[in-house]
């Protein structure tokens, strides 16, 4: 007798295949789903889930630009003056440089 209190070999019953599944009608689950929201159910499926804030209008990308404290605060400094967040304050000082196309 083993450790466990079984003594020798079980007789287990043979694996008996799956049944395979009777289609669903969906007329029938259509007709469900509708009486589920006539009750007041509401579909409980993720919603597409969205980014705070303003809907971005064109692709975006990050910059990251070590350089001396005194200019970067001097930069953010001007930003929150000019009441503009970084990238407008960067594409203000960019269209202040642009030079002739040719």
């Amino acid at each position: 007798m083993s450790k466990y209190g079984f003594g020798g070999d079980l007789d287990l019953p043979a694996p008996t295949p799956p049944r395979p599944r009777a289609p669903v009608d969906s007329s029938a689950l259509h007709e469900a789903v509708a009486a589920g929201e006539r009750l007041g159910f509401v579909s409980r499926d993720p919603k597409l889930k969205r980014r705070p804030g303003p809907k971005r209008t064109e692709p975006q990308d990050k910059v990251s630009i070590p350089g001396p404290k005194r200019v970067i605060d001097a930069f953010r400094a001007h930003c929150a003056n000019e009441d503009l967040t970084l990238w407008q304050g960067l594409e203000q000082l960019m269209e202040g440089r642009r030079t002739p196309e040719r």
